[in-house]
Protein backbone atom coordinates (compact mmCIF):
# COMPACT_ATOMS: atom_id res chain seq x y z
CA UNK A 1 0.00 0.00 0.00
CA UNK A 2 2.96 2.59 0.54
CA UNK A 3 3.59 2.31 -2.89
CA UNK A 4 0.34 3.03 -4.13
CA UNK A 5 -0.67 6.01 -6.42
CA UNK A 6 -2.51 7.01 -3.92
CA UNK A 7 0.13 6.80 -1.13
CA UNK A 8 3.86 6.24 -2.42
CA UNK A 9 4.51 10.49 -2.81
CA UNK A 10 3.37 11.02 0.86
CA UNK A 11 5.42 7.70 2.33
CA UNK A 12 8.31 9.31 0.20
CA UNK A 13 8.23 12.39 1.82
CA UNK A 14 8.03 10.96 4.94
CA UNK A 15 11.11 9.09 4.49
CA UNK A 16 13.44 12.05 2.82
CA UNK A 17 12.08 14.71 5.14
CA UNK A 18 10.97 13.38 8.40
CA UNK A 19 12.60 9.60 9.31
CA UNK A 20 11.75 6.33 8.84
CA UNK A 21 8.36 4.80 8.05
CA UNK A 22 7.74 1.37 7.28
CA UNK A 23 4.80 -1.70 8.25
CA UNK A 24 5.79 -1.00 12.02
CA UNK A 25 4.21 2.19 12.05
CA UNK A 26 0.85 0.56 10.78
CA UNK A 27 -2.37 -1.24 11.76
CA UNK A 28 -3.91 -4.75 10.86
CA UNK A 29 -6.70 -4.83 8.93
CA UNK A 30 -8.18 -7.16 11.26
CA UNK A 31 -7.37 -4.74 14.14
CA UNK A 32 -8.41 -1.89 12.44
CA UNK A 33 -12.19 -3.44 11.55
CA UNK A 34 -12.32 -4.80 15.31
CA UNK A 35 -11.85 -1.75 16.77
CA UNK A 36 -14.57 0.47 14.22
CA UNK A 37 -17.37 -2.33 14.53
CA UNK A 38 -17.30 -1.50 18.10
CA UNK A 39 -17.62 2.29 17.59
CA UNK A 40 -20.01 1.71 15.50
CA UNK A 41 -18.04 3.76 12.40
CA UNK A 42 -17.77 3.13 9.11
CA UNK A 43 -14.48 5.05 7.33
CA UNK A 44 -14.05 5.70 3.90
CA UNK A 45 -10.94 4.16 2.15
CA UNK A 46 -8.32 7.23 1.47
CA UNK A 47 -8.64 7.43 5.56
CA UNK A 48 -9.05 3.78 6.54
CA UNK A 49 -5.86 3.25 4.22
CA UNK A 50 -4.12 6.09 6.21
CA UNK A 51 -4.77 4.60 9.53
CA UNK A 52 -3.08 0.48 8.06
CA UNK A 53 -0.24 2.97 7.02
CA UNK A 54 0.26 4.94 9.96
CA UNK A 55 -1.92 4.05 12.88
CA UNK A 56 0.78 3.99 15.40
CA UNK A 57 3.46 6.76 13.50
CA UNK A 58 3.44 10.30 14.95
CA UNK A 59 4.97 12.96 12.88
CA UNK A 60 6.14 15.02 16.22
CA UNK A 61 5.55 18.00 15.42
CA UNK A 62 2.35 20.43 15.97
CA UNK A 63 0.00 17.59 14.86
CA UNK A 64 -1.33 15.01 16.17
CA UNK A 65 -3.91 12.37 14.21
CA UNK A 66 -6.20 10.65 16.46
CA UNK A 67 -5.56 7.28 16.84
CA UNK A 68 -8.69 4.61 15.51
CA UNK A 69 -9.05 3.59 19.00
CA UNK A 70 -10.05 7.30 19.85
CA UNK A 71 -12.38 8.47 16.95
CA UNK A 72 -15.74 9.04 17.62
CA UNK A 73 -18.71 10.96 15.71
CA UNK A 74 -20.20 14.01 17.39
CA UNK A 75 -22.52 16.82 15.80
CA UNK A 76 -22.08 14.59 12.44
CA UNK A 77 -18.41 14.74 12.33
CA UNK A 78 -15.42 12.53 13.02
CA UNK A 79 -12.65 14.54 14.41
CA UNK A 80 -9.40 13.52 12.35
CA UNK A 81 -6.50 15.53 13.48
CA UNK A 82 -6.08 18.08 16.25
CA UNK A 83 -3.16 19.92 17.65
CA UNK A 84 -0.67 19.49 20.42
CA UNK A 85 -2.86 21.72 22.52
CA UNK A 86 -6.29 20.17 21.19
CA UNK A 87 -7.50 23.63 20.57
CA UNK A 88 -7.80 23.11 16.10
CA UNK A 89 -9.48 20.58 15.06
CA UNK A 90 -10.44 19.08 11.74
CA UNK A 91 -12.79 16.19 10.32
CA UNK A 92 -14.17 14.89 8.10
CA UNK A 93 -18.60 13.64 7.83
CA UNK A 94 -19.85 10.76 9.41
CA UNK A 95 -22.78 10.18 7.11
CA UNK A 96 -20.16 9.89 4.01
CA UNK A 97 -18.30 6.86 4.38
CA UNK A 98 -18.99 5.64 1.17
CA UNK A 99 -16.76 8.80 -0.60
CA UNK A 100 -13.50 7.00 -1.08
CA UNK A 101 -11.51 10.38 -0.69
CA UNK A 102 -13.69 12.86 1.30
CA UNK A 103 -13.44 16.36 2.03
CA UNK A 104 -11.79 17.61 5.09
CA UNK A 105 -13.52 20.08 7.00
CA UNK A 106 -12.27 22.78 9.69
CA UNK A 107 -13.96 22.14 12.99
CA UNK A 108 -15.15 25.05 14.26
CA UNK A 109 -19.14 26.24 15.64
CA UNK A 110 -19.98 25.49 11.49
CA UNK A 111 -17.33 23.39 9.95
CA UNK A 112 -15.97 24.44 6.49
CA UNK A 113 -14.39 22.41 4.11
CA UNK A 114 -10.55 23.32 4.26
CA UNK A 115 -9.03 20.54 1.97
CA UNK A 116 -10.80 18.89 -0.89
CA UNK A 117 -9.46 15.31 -0.45
CA UNK A 118 -8.29 14.17 2.53
CA UNK A 119 -5.08 12.46 0.94
CA UNK A 120 -4.07 15.93 -0.17
CA UNK A 121 -4.89 16.82 3.64
CA UNK A 122 -2.57 14.02 4.83
CA UNK A 123 0.63 15.38 2.70
CA UNK A 124 -0.23 19.36 3.81
CA UNK A 125 -0.76 18.46 7.32
CA UNK A 126 3.33 16.82 7.26
CA UNK A 127 4.28 19.74 4.94
CA UNK A 128 2.94 22.28 7.22
CA UNK A 129 4.85 20.36 10.15
CA UNK A 130 8.11 19.58 8.46
CA UNK A 131 7.91 23.94 7.67
CA UNK A 132 7.14 25.03 10.49
CA UNK A 133 7.78 22.45 13.90
CA UNK A 134 10.45 21.06 13.09
CA UNK A 135 13.96 22.12 14.92
CA UNK A 136 15.32 24.78 12.21
CA UNK A 137 13.09 27.89 11.50
CA UNK A 138 11.80 28.20 7.60
CA UNK A 139 12.93 30.92 5.87
CA UNK A 140 10.86 33.84 5.43
CA UNK A 141 10.20 34.94 1.82
CA UNK A 142 8.98 37.56 -0.30
CA UNK A 143 5.15 37.71 -1.08
CA UNK A 144 4.61 35.65 -4.01
CA UNK A 145 7.70 33.84 -4.05
CA UNK A 146 6.62 30.45 -4.28
CA UNK A 147 4.84 31.06 -7.13
CA UNK A 148 7.47 32.56 -9.10
CA UNK A 149 9.78 29.68 -9.14
CA UNK A 150 7.51 26.24 -8.02
CA UNK A 151 4.90 24.42 -8.48
CA UNK A 152 1.78 24.45 -6.46
CA UNK A 153 0.95 21.01 -5.27
CA UNK A 154 -1.73 21.42 -2.50
CA UNK A 155 -4.19 23.67 -2.21
CA UNK A 156 -6.59 24.62 0.84
CA UNK A 157 -8.75 27.37 2.39
CA UNK A 158 -5.97 29.53 4.05
CA UNK A 159 -3.20 28.88 0.98
CA UNK A 160 -0.99 26.44 -1.12
CA UNK A 161 1.39 24.19 -0.34
CA UNK A 162 4.96 24.38 -3.01
CA UNK A 163 7.68 21.97 -4.30
CA UNK A 164 10.29 22.12 -6.97
CA UNK A 165 9.07 18.58 -7.95
CA UNK A 166 6.03 15.71 -6.83
CA UNK A 167 6.98 14.17 -3.58
CA UNK A 168 7.71 10.85 -4.20
CA UNK A 169 10.65 12.99 -6.35
CA UNK A 170 12.41 13.34 -3.50
CA UNK A 171 12.25 17.27 -3.81
CA UNK A 172 14.47 19.59 -2.14
CA UNK A 173 12.17 22.45 -1.43
CA UNK A 174 9.13 22.80 -0.18
CA UNK A 175 7.16 26.01 0.78
CA UNK A 176 3.26 27.12 2.04
CA UNK A 177 2.22 30.50 0.79
CA UNK A 178 -1.06 32.53 2.33
CA UNK A 179 -3.82 33.16 -0.78
CA UNK A 180 -2.84 36.00 -2.91
CA UNK A 181 0.50 38.06 -2.75
CA UNK A 182 0.78 37.03 0.92
CA UNK A 183 3.67 35.78 2.91
CA UNK A 184 5.21 32.39 2.08
CA UNK A 185 7.74 29.93 4.09
CA UNK A 186 9.88 27.31 3.05
CA UNK A 187 12.28 24.86 3.89
CA UNK A 188 15.05 23.16 2.46
CA UNK A 189 17.05 19.63 2.71
CA UNK A 190 20.35 19.89 0.43
CA UNK A 191 22.47 22.99 -0.57
CA UNK A 192 20.98 23.39 -3.85
CA UNK A 193 17.48 24.13 -2.19
CA UNK A 194 19.11 26.23 0.42
CA UNK A 195 20.53 28.14 -3.03
CA UNK A 196 17.09 28.36 -4.09
CA UNK A 197 15.73 29.82 -1.37
CA UNK A 198 17.91 32.88 -0.78
CA UNK A 199 17.15 33.42 -4.22
CA UNK A 200 13.53 33.71 -3.56
CA UNK A 201 14.50 35.58 -0.52
CA UNK A 202 15.56 38.11 -2.42
CA UNK A 203 12.87 38.13 -4.96
CA UNK A 204 11.40 42.31 -5.50
CA UNK A 205 7.75 41.77 -4.53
Amino acid sequence: MASSRRWRGVVSFIRDWVGPFNSAHGMAPEELDEVLRAKSLSLPTALREWYLLAAGWSQGGLNVWIRPQELAAADGMICILTDTDGITEWGIRAAEPDIEDPPVFFLQKTPEIDFQSFTSFVAAMIINDVIFASATDPVELNPGAACAGLTCIISSRVGNFYAEAALDAAPSVVMFAYPGNGPASGKSRTPAGHALLERFRLIST
